[in-house]
């Protein structure tokens, strides 16, 4: 399925590179014209993410063009194998063909201009498996070979942090804190995979409930705890809302890493809701 943009702000600077999408034509509609190359776009796997048995894969076609061209995109996946024979990384094994076999998740078309953002997620998966994955683009109203396919990145299941394309932040709205007046609201959220990072920061979206006008508070630091989690460390983060009109509220908690190999990544948690009397 498409990710909205808001889903996908923080993978467009995630540092995963691609092959560019090329078009040649000739002026004219005989004769042997003047060739041109175009450089429109480029297809590229985004970073995934790892849960123990089930991985989010995700992939985006983008252009900085004001281009014409239709594109379709796939998404797809495979199990890693570890030698020339298609064994397996992982005990239990799988057949040769079994690793050569691209899956196809999700396929999504539409206009290169507009970005095209894809997101599907492979499940009953096994801990501790290697998976490759990686996007196709071909332009579909261009007479031509116009195929391309982006780099492949590995990920293994159960591990959070495993590969380069991975976003480690995960993100939990906590319910929020109200002031005995009721007109003064703390939201609350947590984070974890701190330590793949340089510095997280998180931040809370809210709107009145049945509007479309949103609302966002400033980044603030997550203030990690003591201990280790799996990704790495966690922390929680806090912001406070005061004098709003009455009525029913639902938020969102949202973070970002910053730093490191993975530059910047974001995550988010569900929706919660809160009232003010």
């Amino acid at each position: 399925m498409a990710l909205s943009r808001r889903e996908l702000l923080g993978y467009a600077v995630a540092g995963a590179t691609g092959m560019g999408i090329t078009a040649t034509a000739q002026e004219g509609g005989s004769g042997p014209g003047v060739g041109q190359q175009w450089q429109l776009g480029g297809v590229y796997a985004r970073p995934a993410e790892i849960g123990d048995s089930a991985i989010t894969f995700r992939a985006v076609a983008q252009s900085r063009f004001d281009t014409d061209y239709e594109v379709e995109v796939t998404l797809s996946y495979r199990p890693k194998a570890t030698d020339e024979t298609g064994d397996s990384n992982a005990t239990g094994g799988a057949t040769s063909a079994e690793s050569a076999e691209w899956r196809r998740l999700a396929t999504e078309s539409g206009p290169l201009a507009e970005d095209l953002y894809l997101e599907a997620t492979a499940e009953n998966l096994e801990p501790g498996r290697t998976y490759q994955y990686r996007a196709e683009a071909s332009l579909t109203n261009y007479d031509g070979q116009s195929r391309r396919v982006s780099d492949t990145f590995e990920v293994t299941a159960g591990r959070p942090c495993s590969g380069p394309s991975t976003n480690c932040l995960r993100v939990e709205t906590l319910a929020p804190e109200t002031s005995d007046s009721g007109r003064e609201v703390t939201l609350r959220g947590s984070a974890k995979g701190l330590s793949a990072y340089s510095e997280v920061t998180g931040h809370f979206f809210y709107r009145p409930q049945g509007s479309d006008e949103k609302h966002w508070t400033d980044y603030v630091p997550v203030e990690t705890e003591g201990g280790q989690s799996e990704g790495g460390d966690s922390g929680q983060f806090s912001a406070t809302l005061s004098d709003l009109p009455p009525g029913t509220y639902t938020y969102y908690a949202e973070a970002r890493g910053e730093g490191g190999n993975l530059k910047n990544m974001y995550a988010e948690g569900r929706e919660r809701t809160f009232r003010v009397e």
